[in-house]
């Protein structure tokens, strides 16, 4: 990978940048943010594989007849008044490498929150607004310097496109605040505009898979040193082991190409997860992930990899 050298800067300016580029809290959101789920985690694009007929798909419980009969195909109205859906979620993780740094690795446990509405309103043929705003909330055993809020607002449209391929498209608005400790104490800030594509290429009743891949281009981001603009791929594959338990593999790559002093970051995440569906609104999961991310930056000082490992607890409605 090709290093980069860092301009000649007054002693104030050169302290002030390691601040910024090296803070263990910099360092957790480069860390943490890949990890958030491919258009949310309030995604199914099984409930937009057949809107062109107004038809939800989903699949009957397996049965022994399916040997004869095949998958069976459940056909089911769609509601053009989309609800409107919360999600509100707790996890504990634990990680071997807290601060998300290349040196003095510490492992510790990382508590996450989240809250979530979402809204995915019906505005046209195969057209469809989606707007979605969350508050996360990250508490570490220690060191406390490193706790941190995470606000992420989005609005843009989703597209379906039965006769081409039968891919979803979207492009959004993302807007996202960072703040340490304290909701008034902001470190970081940017206003994005992101697009990407979506194919279902495996959607049967017990196997789905996808590929996806998305560009990010930042508007402004606050401090400027963490302007960059963003270029993703995604694979994803799940399997129903019974109607309430599936289990989920992902990876996701992403290039972040940053706007100061030639920065260029390669980011990968490695991911499984295990869902079990206790009733309709309550949800239990598992997941463990690996993170790499490779910069240019002299004596690696944003490289970094770890392995998180976490359980967690789910509840959903819609109004």
């Amino acid at each position: 990978m090709r290093k980069i050298n860092l301009p000649t800067l007054p002693p104030l300016a050169v302290l002030i940048a390691g601040l910024v580029v090296t803070s263990p809290c910099t360092f957790a959101i480069d860390a943490l943010s890949p990890v958030e789920r491919f258009l949310g985690s309030a995604y199914d694009a099984a409930e937009y594989s057949d809107l062109d007929i107004d038809q939800e798909k989903r699949f009957a419980p397996a049965s022994p007849a399916d040997s004869d009969l095949g998958d069976q195909l459940i056909l089911k109205r769609y509601d053009n008044s989309a609800p409107v859906r919360f999600d509100l979620s707790t996890q504990l993780f634990w990680t071997d490498n807290t601060a998300s740094t290349n040196s003095q690795e510490e492992d510790g446990i990382i508590w996450q929150s989240r809250l979530r509405a979402s809204w995915q309103p019906r505005i046209g043929n195969n057209l469809f607004l989606n707007l979605a705003a969350s508050q996360d909330v990250y508490r570490y055993d220690s060191p406390g310097s490193l706790d941190f809020e995470r606000t992420d607002l989005r609005a843009g449209l989703i597209k379906t496109a039965p006769d081409f391929f039968d891919i979803l498209f979207f492009a959004r608005y993302e807007y996202t605040r960072v703040t340490s400790g304290s909701l008034s104490d902001g470190i970081y800030g940017a206003h994005r505009i992101r697009a990407g594509a979506h194919k279902m290429f495996l959607s049967t009743a017990k196997h789905s898979a996808y590929v996806a891949l998305d560009a990010a281009h930042n508007l402004n981001a606050t401090p400027g040193l963490l302007e960059r603009n963003e270029y993703s791929a995604h694979l994803g594959y799940t399997y129903q082991i019974t109607d309430k338990l599936r289990a989920a593999l992902y990876y996701h790559f992403a290039y972040y190409d940053y706007g100061t002093g030639g920065r260029e970051d390669y980011n990968h995440v490695i991911g499984t997860e295990l869902y079990w569906q206790v009733s309709r609104s309550t949800r239990l999961h598992a997941s463990l992930t690996y993170v790499q991310n490779d910069s240019n930056l002299p004596a690696g000082a944003a490289d970094y990899d770890s392995i998180q490992g976490g359980l967690g607890i789910g509840f959903t409605t819609r109004f």
